[in-house]
């Protein structure tokens, strides 16, 4: 069973505390960004942690292009 250190609260558990979890709970609070480390991991389970941003040569973060607005204007 992995052993994680928690990102935020989960029920009565402040963030920093450390947990053991499943497989599956793993996965899930992976997914939700509740966990800040994973501290013992069994072979195989496959998480990754998340890659950094990338930084273009300005050292600014990269920002997507806004979205085009749906709908009619207004004249």
């Amino acid at each position: 069973m992995p052993r994680i250190k928690l990102a935020n609260w989960y029920g009565d558990k402040a963030p920093g505390e450390e947990l053991d979890v499943d497989d599956t709970r793993l996965k899930a609070m992976h997914r939700d960004g509740m966990v800040a480390e994973v501290i013992g991991q069994e072979q195989g389970t496959g998480l990754q942690p998340a890659p950094p941003a990338a930084v273009n040569a300005e050292s600014e973060p990269e920002q997507a292009e806004p979205a085009p607005q749906a709908g009619r204007k207004r004249r």
